[in-house]
């Protein structure tokens, strides 16, 4: 009995010994494994096409840069989840908001992840976008071959949209998501956008980014479009334009969203089928993006000095279409184009 008694209680201390050796094994194991360094940076555009493709990567880790895995998870996304720090994806079909989450792994490494959302566009018929009327008139930019609608008011041919040609280094969509500039147009310098030209007079402005036979308007240019507007009354182009901001604004939608915001104050008249949206504007040389779906701004191609220039704007809770001048290389602005009808 002493000798059985003996040898359980060996066999009972050896079991202790081996459960707290393992403890202890696994404690170290859990405080050897380091928390990676850095922060992941996925590069996914806010706004991206359906029925598309495009490659998604992720850079960010300084610690360890080697042997780690990326697992991206894509709900929603034809293939569910992909591997790869830069791997090419097919779109959804359908439009929505999508979350895709990226977690980077290494054995001896405490895993990292992070997440991202995207906005899915379609500009087919019954598409995303809706309540603009192009109307009838249109023309092909020879530059790329996209089609501009425009239409008659006053003495001028006015773009029913803004301007979305891309030159070199010139020309940015809001974030520089490619996939919203074929709704809003995109976002220039007034350099960029004129040339650098400042002009004056009824269809006197620059060709400036526009296609050929079309120009920036003018601060003229503007007090004609006004003046129709205001029902045959002139308005200097140094006046708050009251009321005539609703006159140009439709009542449109992107993803079943109204793009302008509900405002009482604020009616969408979209007179002469203007289309004016609000594309946002861009500030320290396109580094930072502001006011989608609240305001628009357009240039004018008269300056104001050897440093400013002027622009109009419409915001979302105000009826009216002010103007005002800022720095002609750092703010980014939409480009609306005219031509005189005496130049056709």
């Amino acid at each position: 009995m002493n000798r059985q008694k003996t040898g359980n209680l060996l066999f009972s201390a050896i079991t202790v010994f081996l459960i707290g050796l393992s403890l202890v094994s696994c404690k170290k194991s859990e405080t050897e494994s380091q928390y990676m360094e850095g922060s992941l940076v996925i590069d996914l555009p806010a706004y991206i096409l359906a029925n598309d493709s495009i490659t998604l990567s992720v850079t960010g880790l300084t610690n360890p840069t080697e042997n780690v895995t990326y697992k991206w998870t894509t709900s929603g996304f034809p293939k569910d989840s992909v591997f790869g720090q830069s791997v090419k994806v097919a779109t959804p079909a359908t439009i929505g908001t999508y979350t895709i989450q990226v977690v980077a792994r290494h054995s001896d490494y405490v895993s990292s992840a992070s997440s991202k959302s995207t906005v899915v566009l379609n500009y087919a018929e019954g598409g995303s976008f809706s309540g603009i009327t192009k109307g009838d008139q249109s023309f092909i930019d020879p530059r790329d071959n996209q089609t501009y609608y425009y239409t008659h008011i006053g003495k001028l041919d006015w773009f029913t949209q803004n301007l979305n040609y891309k030159a070199s280094g010139k020309g940015h969509p809001y974030l520089d998501a490619e996939a919203i500039s074929f709704a809003f147009g995109r976002l220039y310098t007034w350099a960029d956008a004129t040339g650098g030209v400042s002009t004056s007079g009824i269809g006197g402005g620059p060709q400036g980014l526009c296609p050929p036979g079309w120009r920036l308007p003018t601060n003229e240019d503007w007090e004609d479009l006004a003046k129709n507007l205001n029902g045959g009354t002139y308005l200097p182009f140094d006046n708050y334009w009251s009321g005539i901001g609703e006159k140009v604004t439709p009542t449109a939608y992107m993803n079943s969203a109204s793009i302008w915001k509900y405002s009482p104050d604020h009616n969408h008249l979209n007179m002469y089928n203007w289309n004016a949206l609000p594309a946002g504007q861009a500030q320290k040389g396109f580094e930072r993006y502001n006011y989608l779906r609240e305001y628009g701004f357009w240039w004018s191609a008269t300056q104001k000095d050897a440093s400013n220039a002027y622009y109009r704007y419409i915001y979302f809770d105000r009826s009216d279409f002010p103007y005002n001048y800022t720095n002609k290389d750092m703010f980014g602005a939409s480009v609306r184009c005219i031509r005189y009808t005496n130049d056709i």
